[in-house]
């Protein structure tokens, strides 16, 4: 069996946070400068983020690509259109 003393003795080291497994866990800071960077690095990238959603948009010349895709698209569109209301 162990000494009661024994058990005292751990009892006052835990108590006042120098023994036990948890004692390292605990004088760990909670963030470290890693994280805080980090926090501002993500910061600053969404104020980038929101300077550049707020830049206006500049109208352009569409491809022809673009337009024949359009085209066909109402085509399509119609045809379907058509198709439920002739039946």
């Amino acid at each position: 069996m162990s000494d009661p003393g024994d058990a005292g003795e751990r009892r006052s080291d835990e108590a006042d946070g120098t023994a036990g497994p948890d004692a390292d866990e605990d004088s760990e800071w909670e963030f470290s400068l890693q994280d805080l960077e980090q926090r501002e690095a993500d910061a600053e990238a969404a104020a980038a983020a929101e300077r550049e959603r707020r830049r206006p948009l500049e109208p352009g010349d569409p491809s022809l690509e673009n337009v024949l895709f359009v085209i066909l698209g109402v085509l399509l569109a119609l045809f379907i259109i058509s198709r439920m209301f002739l039946l």
